[in-house]
């Protein structure tokens, strides 16, 4: 469900205050930017969504393994999909997840045009150029051979079956983090 807000301007985010609602959020996407980004403290895997997408595994079956006393353990290394949330890029809109209660709208999410959020307080410039990115990303995907690793949240997850450049290199080395969330 998509929320139609006409007055952008008015928005502002109201903080976490303790709140760790998005450190339980299953997965967060990925572009190959954020590969090496990633790697060395969450599992990427690619998942049949819409299509298939790279996904890095941010919770178990309670919360992210890094949120120890509802404070992330990882906090300056923590990935750029929690430094932007509750924003996250999908195509040529960036999606506000009207889920967050720092953002204090009822809904699920909010398209922002890429100008709109250019000039918003919430400009992040990982957001630059962004569809290219993920034009990237797709490409690569295109490219790479999977194999069916598990189900999660009723989602499949993929494991690249062969590593061959340096993303599939960072994929493969990710995977010693699985322990975290399987049993």
């Amino acid at each position: 469900m998509f929320v139609d807000l006409k007055h952008l301007d008015l928005l502002k985010f109201k903080g976490c205050e303790e709140c760790v609602d998005c450190c339980k959020k299953p997965m967060a996407p990925l572009i190959l930017d954020d590969f090496e980004k990633v790697y060395k403290y969450f599992p990427i895997l690619i998942a049949e969504l819409d299509t298939l997408k790279p996904v890095m595994l941010l919770s178990n079956k309670i919360s992210c393994p890094y949120l120890k006393d509802n404070k992330c353990s990882i906090y300056i290394n923590r990935p750029p999909a929690c430094k932007i949330y509750p924003y996250s890029p999908w195509y040529d809109t960036i999606l506000l997840d009207l889920s967050c209660r720092g953002v204090g709208i009822e809904g699920k999410y909010l398209p922002m045009k890429k100008e709109d959020f250019l000039y918003s307080e919430f400009y992040e410039e990982r957001f630059d150029n962004i569809i290219n990115k993920i034009k990237k990303t797709e490409e690569w995907l295109n490219t790479l051979k999977l194999t069916l690793f598990n189900t999660y949240h009723g989602i499949n997850i993929y494991t690249i079956a062969k590593h061959n450049d340096k993303h599939s290199f960072f994929q493969k080395e990710s995977l010693i983090h699985l322990y975290k969330y399987f049993d």
